[in-house]
């Protein structure tokens, strides 16, 4: 005999939900009639970023494995940092080039002309350092 567990929606009103959702996330139905399988897991995943910050700098950390740095294109224009990735993708004998780009609003207060950047180990960490007049400052009480 074989036991076969039925979702009660008045036991749990939200399992469906979670099912169409986890189902959409995963871009199993979204994307599935669009792309190839190689374009649907570029489309659906990016690439991961990191962002927080310290007295001195904000950092910008992104994953991309696999790209090299010649193939990563950054721009700080308007307080919005992008960050665009080119990827070549191998897939029955062809090859497409796919184009990953985030952007991330990082404020006015950074001076664009400290902007450093490091790619490492398929981590890129951008390096943005806020200006002075912004900077946290003190105050002694009298």
């Amino acid at each position: 005999m074989t036991l076969v567990k039925r979702d009660n929606m008045f036991s749990d009103p939200f399992s469906g939900m979670d099912r169409f959702f986890s189902r959409a996330l995963r871009g199993d139905d979204l994307l599935s009639g669009f792309f190839s399988p190689a374009e649907r897991s570029l489309v659906s995943r990016g690439f991961r970023v990191d962002i927080f910050g310290d007295d001195d700098n904000y950092y910008v950390v992104a994953e991309l494995p696999g790209i090299k740095k010649e193939d990563i294109e950054l721009k700080l224009e308007n307080a919005v940092l992008s960050i665009t990735a080119k990827r070549a993708v191998n897939e029955d004998e062809a090859e497409s080039d796919y184009t990953l780009t985030r952007a991330i609003t990082v404020g006015d207060d950074v001076k664009a002309d400290g902007v450093a950047a490091k790619l490492a180990n398929g981590v890129l960490t951008v390096t943005l350092p806020k200006a002075e007049e912004r900077k946290p400052k003190s105050i002694s009480i009298q």
